[in-house]
C-alpha cells in the first residue's frame, strides 16, 4: 500500500509540474488563462480573476474592453430606418428552428439552438408581472401565448443571487418606457413599430422618438449594418451566450449557447457574432449571458441554463415571438416540419 500511495504521489508531482510548465511558460497556456480571465471578468465573480495570475495592467484592460466595447449607432434618424431592412409583413410565418454545436479543439466545444422568425413584427418585449421580482423564462412566454422566446435584458445581481425585479439599461414595452432615466444613452437593442430592428447607444427618448415599440438593453454589439464589429475572439471569453439579429429582409433570429457544462463549455463572442452573420444577419447584438441564456419554444426550454441545478433563472423581460390571429404559421425543427401548433 505504502508503495502503491508513494508511485500515486510522485504521478501527481510529476503531472503538476508538466501542467504547471505548460500553463505559464507556453503561449497555448497563457492563451488559456488569458480566456479564462476574460470569462471570469465578464461574470459576476470578478474578483477570481487574478487566480489566473495574469499581470493586473492586463485585467484591468480586459475589464476596460468588456465594459467599454467600441460601437456604431445604426441609425442616426427616422431617415436611415428605410434603407436598413426590406420589413415583409405577409400573414405567412415561417419559423426555423436549428440545433448547433462546435467542437473547435478538445477544452473548446458548445452546443445550442437557433431559431430565424420570417416576421418581425411578430417579435416584441415582454416582461414579468411582478413588481418587484422576475418570472422564469416559460412563465412569461406562456402567458404571453409566445411559440418561442429567450431572455432579454440584463439585471442587477449582487453576488450572483439576483431575483430578476431589477432590470439594468433601456426596457421598452409597447411602446412605454419602463428604465429609470429616459435620457441616458446605454447599450441597447430595439425593433419599431416597422419591424426594423436598431442597435448602439441611445437614451430611450431617442428609441421611442425612432418609433421603437421593444428594446431591451445589453452589449457588446456583434455587426452594425452588415460590418463586423468584433476584433480577436471578442475579449469575453468562453460561456453562455445569448443574442438577437436581423437579416435584411427584416427576419429576426435568435440565438442561445449554452454553457459552464461539461456538455458545452461555451462560445466566444466573436463565435456568435459568425453565426449570426453566416445566416445572414447584418445587425445584431449580445443580450444578457452567463446563467441568465435561456431559449423557449412550443411551451418547454429548449436549452440548459448552467444556473445552479440547471434551473432558468428569474428574469426581468423576454424577447418573445408571439403570432397573431390569422397567421399562416410554417414552423420546422432541424429541418422536420412540425403541424398542430
Amino acid at each position: 500500500m505504502k508503495k502503491f500511495i508513494g508511485i500515486v504521489g510522485v504521478f501527481i508531482i510529476v503531472w503538476a509540474v508538466i501542467s504547471g510548465i505548460f500553463m505559464f511558460f507556453t503561449d497555448h497556456g497563457y492563451r488559456l488563462r488569458a480566456m479564462a480571465a476574460e470569462s471570469i471578468l465578464s461574470s459576476q465573480h470578478r474578483q477570481w480573476a487574478k487566480y489566473t495570475f495574469l499581470p493586473q495592467s492586463e485585467l484591468d484592460a480586459m475589464l476596460e474592453n468588456i465594459n467599454n466595447p467600441n460601437y456604431i449607432n445604426s441609425a442616426s434618424g427616422k431617415d436611415d430606418l428605410d434603407s436598413l431592412v426590406d420589413v415583409k409583413s405577409e400573414k405567412d410565418l415561417y419559423v426555423h428552428v436549428e440545433s448547433i454545436e462546435s467542437y473547435t479543439n478538445p477544452t473548446h466545444y458548445y452546443k445550442g439552438k437557433i431559431i430565424t422568425i420570417s416576421n418581425p413584427n411578430r417579435v416584441k418585449l415582454v416582461s414579468s408581472q411582478l413588481s418587484d421580482h422576475g418570472e422564469q423564462i416559460f412563465t412569461i412566454a406562456k402567458r404571453a401565448k409566445a411559440l418561442a422566446a429567450i431572455n432579454a435584458s440584463g439585471f442587477v445581481d449582487l453576488n450572483g443571487h439576483g431575483n430578476g425585479g431589477a432590470s439594468t439599461g433601456v426596457v421598452i414595452e409597447n411602446g412605454e418606457i419602463k428604465s429609470g432615466n429616459k435620457n441616458k444613452q446605454e447599450f441597447v437593442a430595439g425593433i419599431t413599430k416597422d419591424g426594423v430592428m436598431i442597435t448602439g447607444k441611445y437614451s430611450a427618448n431617442e428609441l421611442v422618438k425612432l418609433g421603437v415599440q421593444s428594446a431591451a438593453g445589453f452589449k457588446p454589439q456583434l455587426i452594425v449594418n452588415g460590418q463586423k464589429m468584433v476584433e480577436g475572439d471578442g475579449g469575453w471569453g468562453w460561456g453562455p451566450r445569448t443574442a438577437i439579429g436581423q437579416k435584411a429582409d427584416g427576419s429576426i433570429i435568435f440565438v442561445v449557447i449554452d454553457g459552464r457544462q461539461t456538455r458545452s463549455v461555451g462560445a466566444s463572442i466573436k463565435e456568435v457574432q459568425d453565426l449570426l452573420y453566416e445566416r445572414g444577419a447584418i445587425n445584431a447584438m449580445c443580450m444578457d449571458g452567463g446563467s441568465s441564456s435561456s431559449m423557449y419554444f412550443n411551451g418547454d426550454n429548449i436549452t440548459i441554463p448552467s444556473s445552479k441545478n440547471n434551473i432558468p433563472r428569474y428574469l426581468p423581460n423576454i424577447w418573445a415571438l408571439v403570432p397573431e390571429s390569422g397567421d399562416d404559421l410554417h414552423v420546422d425543427v432541424d429541418g422536420k416540419e412540425v403541424t398542430g401548433l
